[in-house]
């Protein structure tokens, strides 16, 4: 995910669901369900923090939202791609702490230059990829 693609998923949460009104699937229609969950795998959070300095280093959780213009962010293989149009969904960004707050690799020019490798989407989110179930 590069810079530009992270502020276009961000800015399609921020004009819908953070403002309260319902995302749009791919036939246009109100999502009713809204992702309850979003999964990624160990080796990308571990990429991430690799990155970070090991004392005062994390991540930055970003929410976005899926829609037809950013559907390319969702990963080729996913059968189900369409229908993560219109869902909320996370992005990862390494991070590191500073007395003034908390910056991400990719924004802050005095450390190590972040890159478009400092920033994670694509995860598994439910629904549509919901097995097992939700069952709490």
């Amino acid at each position: 995910m590069t810079r530009e693609e992270l502020k276009n998923f961000v800015s399609a949460y921020n004009k819908s669901v953070r403002t309260g009104i319902k995302g749009k699937d791919k036939e246009g229609k109100d999502v009713e369900e809204q992702t309850s969950w979003a999964f990624f795998d160990r080796e990308v959070i571990e990429k991430l923090l690799a990155q970070t300095d090991p004392k005062d280093g994390g991540i930055k959780i970003y929410l976005g939202q899926y829609d037809k213009d950013n559907l390319d962010l969702v990963p080729k293989d996913r059968k189900d791609r369409e229908d993560y149009i219109g869902r909320v969904s996370l992005a990862l960004s390494a991070a590191n702490k500073k007395e003034d707050g908390i910056f991400d690799l990719f924004d802050n020019k005095s450390d190590q230059e972040g890159s478009d490798s400092s920033i994670e989407n694509g995860a598994a989110i439910c629904p549509p990829y919901c097995r097992p179930p939700i069952n709490i």
